[in-house]
C-alpha cells in the first residue's frame, strides 16, 4: 500500500515490552549504549522530517514516533492507551471530543505542551489531506478548540472510532513551527544528527515518561528487504524489523539472531479492480478467488509464518469475521467461471513476498486456464504509478484499524481507493457503524462490512503473515512481534 498507509503497524498492538539496552560491542550491560535499528525505506525515498505530510517509509514513522509525542497510542485488542491525553469522552452522539492532557510534558527546547500546540498540530495535518491520506478522519479542525490542558474535538460526522483513527499518528509540535531540520519534540529521543546513512537520536532526559535506559538510537532505512537482512546479518545493524521470512527460517537455523513475530500484522493481497476489465465482471473475480491456493501460498511465500484468509480484509481488527470460511480451491469451476481470460499482475520489490506472491499466484491462476504475465515494478513508481491504477495488483497491508483502513481504501469517498469498491450499501452501514457507541453493536456492523466486501469486493486476502524481527546480541529480551514505531509509540519497553 501506498504512502500514508506506513503507518498501519504504528497503529496496532501494544504491550508490556522490556528491551534490555545494548550497544555496539557485544556483551555490553544493560543500560546505556546505542541501539541500531533498520527498516525497510521503500524505493530508497529521501527521509522526509516533515511529521504531519507524506510518510512514505517504515523509518520516517519510527523517527517520528521517537521524536514527537501523541495524544494517544494504540492498546491491546484494539483498545487505545493514552499518551499527552490522560483521559477523553465524547458527547452522546460522538461528534464531540474532549481529551484532557497531561501538564507535564516539555518540548526539547524547554516550552510546557499545551492544547494549543496540540490543536495547531492537528490543523497542520488536516491541512495536509490529501498527502497523508486524510490522517485525522472525520475531525473538523474550524470548530474544534483548545483551552489550557483541554482539547475539544468536533467531527464532521458522528465517530465513535476516533480515538483509534487518531492512535499514534498525532505528532505534536509547538505552535507555530513551520520547519523541521532541527525538531523540537516532546518524544523519548531528540535529535543528535542526521546524514545520507541515517539518523541518529540520543535520549530525552526531559521526557515525562519512564527514563529510556538507551543513551541513543539510530535509525537506518534500507532500500530493499534484501539489504536489510544482509545489514543485520552481517551485524551492521543490531534489530532488523519486518525482515522476510527467508531471513527468520535462516536466523532461526543459525541460532545466532533471536527471531519475534507478531501474528495476523500482514498480508499481500490481490487487488481487482471492479472499474477496469476483465474484473468488472463478478465471474472472473470469482474465477481468481477459487484459483488460488491459500494455503500453499501461506507455506511457500510466508513459508509459515501465518494463516489462511477468507478474503475479509481486517484480520487483527476486533472486528473480523472470524468464522467466515475461506473460499475452497476449485480449479474446474475457476476455469469454467473465467473463460480463457489473460490478466497482467503487477507487483514491486517494496516488502518482501510481494513479488514471490505474484510468482506463485500467477502459476496458480494459470493452472484454471487463466494466462497471467507477471510486471515488476520498481518502488519508486509502484505506488504513484501503478497502485490504485492498474486492473490486477499486489498489494501490502498490515493492522491498521478496519474503520481507518476502510475510511482510507475502500469507502467511496476513499482518497487511495484500492479496489473502485463503491457500494452504497457499505457507505450507509459503516456510517451508522460509526454512530454506534456501544462497542459490541459497532464490532458486529462492521464484521457485516467485511463479510460483504469478502463476498462482492475486489480483495482476495488469501493470508495473513506475521511481522517478523530479527535481532543480534547483545540485544536481549526482545519484545515479542516488536513492529516499526510500535517499540517507540508503546513506549513501555524504554523501562528498561
Amino acid at each position: 500500500m501506498s504512502r500514508e498507509f506506513s503507518r498501519r503497524a504504528a497503529l496496532a498492538l501494544t504491550g508490556a515490552f522490556a528491551l534490555a539496552a545494548c550497544g555496539k560491542q557485544a556483551g555490553a550491560p544493560a543500560g546505556g549504549g546505542t541501539l541500531r535499528y533498520g527498516t525497510v525505506a521503500a524505493g530508497g525515498a529521501t527521509a522526509v522530517t516533515d511529521p504531519h505530510g507524506t510518510l512514505f517509509n517504515e523509518s520516517d514513522w519510527v523517527r517520528m514516533a521517537a521524536l514527537y509525542d501523541v495524544l494517544c497510542v494504540p492498546g491491546e485488542n484494539g483498545a487505545v492507551a493514552p499518551r499527552l491525553a490522560t483521559a477523553w469522552s465524547s458527547s452522546p452522539d460522538a461528534t464531540r471530543w474532549r481529551f484532557e492532557l497531561r501538564t507535564d510534558a516539555v518540548f526539547t527546547d524547554g516550552r510546557p505542551v499545551r492544547a494549543r500546540d496540540v490543536l495547531y498540530s492537528l490543523r497542520r495535518i488536516a491541512s495536509k489531506a490529501a498527502a497523508n491520506g486524510a490522517r485525522l478522519g472525520t475531525v473538523d479542525i474550524g470548530r474544534s478548540t483548545a483551552d489550557g490542558n483541554v482539547l475539544e474535538l468536533v467531527t464532521s460526522l458522528p465517530d465513535a472510532e476516533l480515538p483509534r483513527t487518531l492512535a499514534g499518528v498525532t505528532f505534536v509540535v509547538p505552535e507555530g513551527t513551520e520547519t523541521f531540520d532541527n525538531p523540537v519534540g516532546s518524544g523519548p529521543f531528540k535529535l543528535a544528527r542526521a546524514d545520507a546513512q541515517g539518523i541518529a537520536l540520543v535520549r530525552n532526559d526531559g521526557w515525562w515518561g519512564p527514563r529510556p535506559p538507551l543513551d541513543g538510537l539510530e535509525i537506518r532505512g534500507f532500500a530493499d528487504p534484501q539489504a536489510l537482512s544482509v545489514a543485520v546479518v552481517s551485524g551492521v545493524i543490531d534489530v532488523a524489523a519486518n525482515v522476510s521470512p527467508a531471513t527468520a527460517k535462516a536466523a532461526e537455523r543459525t541460532g545466532r539472531l533471536a527471531v519475534t513475530s507478531r501474528p495476523a500484522a500482514l498480508t499481500y493481497p490481490l487487488l481487482m479492480r471492479l472499474d477496469k476489465a476483465p474484473f468488472d465482471q463478478p465471474r472472473v473475480r470469482q474465477a481468481v478467488k477459487l484459483a488460488v491456493d491459500r494455503q500453499a501460498l501461506v507455506d511457500t511465500v510466508l513459508l509459515g509464518y501465518g494463516a489462511v484468509g477468507n478474503d475479509a480484509p481486517g484480520p487483527a481488527d476486533p472486528s473480523y469475521p472470524r468464522d467466515l470460511a475461506a473460499p475452497a480451491r476449485d480449479v474446474a469451476k475457476a476455469r469454467a467461471l473465467a473463460g480463457g481470460v489473460s490478466v497482467v499482475l503487477h507487483t514491486t520489490t517494496a516488502y518482501p513476498g510481494m513479488v514471490s506472491t505474484a510468482t506463485a499466484v500467477a502459476g496458480q491462476l494459470r493452472e484454471a486456464g487463466i494466462t497471467v504475465e507477471v510486471r515488476q515494478h520498481p518502488p519508486e513508481t509502484y505506488w504513484t504509478q501503478v497502485y490504485t491504477v492498474e486492473p490486477f495488483c499486489v498489494g501490502y497491508t498490515t493492522d491498521l484499524p478496519f474503520p481507518v483502513w476502510a475510511r482510507q481504501t475502500a469507502l467511496s469517498t476513499a482518497g487511495y481507493n484500492e479496489t473502485g469498491w463503491k457500494d452504497p450499501a457499505t457507505d450507509r452501514d459503516f456510517a451508522t457503524a460509526m454512530a454506534t457507541t456501544d462497542p459490541a453493536r459497532r464490532a458486529g456492523l462492521l464484521r457485516g462490512i467485511q463479510q460483504r466486501m469478502a463476498a462482492e469486493g475486489g480483495w482476495v486476502v488469501w493470508g495473513s503473515g506475521a511481522s517478523l524481527t530479527v535481532a543480534a546480541p547483545p540485544v536481549r529480551n526482545l519484545p515479542s512481534g516488536t513492529g516499526f514505531a510500535r517499540i517507540f509509540l508503546d513506549g513501555v519497553w524504554l523501562q528498561g
